[in-house]
């Protein structure tokens, strides 16, 4: 509980501050990763995965590879995405570093489906369809939760929806919008979890996201923290 109270305060202070948000939310839900697992566990190709354990890292890090595939492919929409953020695969994997303690765990199952969950982060955003601003985050958020059920999750969607208030009147009220429509397509949608992400990276990205069934992609103009400091 000392360790939710501190990151919930640190969060309080900078609530960009995802370190913190990986912190709060083990404290919160200690299963957290194991919900990621039992995920993974719902499908043969998660199955697979588990049993073969590909390093999901390693592809996203070859960006010559990536941008010899198919124009409209899941790994050009990616690549595109990084750009656009001004992001790489390994910008995640540092915060998850500095806020998450998944890189301990002792059983090798449950371990991997938590690094695994944290390194494809910005694939759901590709799937999803929403940019790295807030506003996205609040919708993969969302989107998230209605995948994993995870009653950290749920708070710290809560803990977003407070912060929509202080943004301004119309981006709060979009970020609150795109939260709840995250919620609703993340429970309609099928389990991203088992997703054999290396070999759909070649396949294009509406065929995926129709597969997944993701019907919806948010539409709304990115609002990012810095500009509104």
């Amino acid at each position: 509980m000392r360790d939710a109270i501190g990151a919930l305060r640190a969060l309080l202070k900078d609530p960009n501050d995802t370190a913190e948000g990986f912190r709060l939310l083990e404290a919160l839900d200690p299963w957290v990763h194991h919900r990621e697992l039992a995920l993974m566990r719902t499908a043969e190709s998660g199955r697979k995965l588990l049993a073969d354990k590909p390093v999901l890292l390693n592809m996203l890090r070859d960006t010559a590879m990536l941008d010899a595939l198919p124009e409209g492919s899941v790994g050009r929409a990616y690549r595109a995405f990084c750009e656009s953020e001004g992001i790489g695969p390994d910008g995640f994997v540092a915060v998850g570093e500095a806020g998450s303690e998944a890189d301990q765990l002792e059983d090798e199952q449950v371990r991997y489906a938590a690094l695994r969950h944290r390194d494809s982060h910005d694939l759901w955003h590709v799937a999803y369809g929403c940019r790295a601003d807030l506003l996205g985050e609040a919708a993969i958020l969302g989107f998230t939760l209605g995948q994993t059920r995870s009653p950290g999750m749920a708070i710290l969607l809560i803990g977003g929806l407070m912060h929509s208030f202080s943004i301004g009147w119309k981006q709060g009220a979009c970020m609150r919008r795109l939260a709840w429509r995250g919620l609703q397509h993340g429970r309609a949608a099928r389990k991203l979890a088992p997703v054999p992400w290396e070999e759909w990276l070649a396949r294009p990205l509406a065929d995926v996201r129709a597969e997944l069934g993701i019907t919806a992609v948010p539409s709304y103009t990115p609002t990012y923290a810095a500009r509104l400091a």
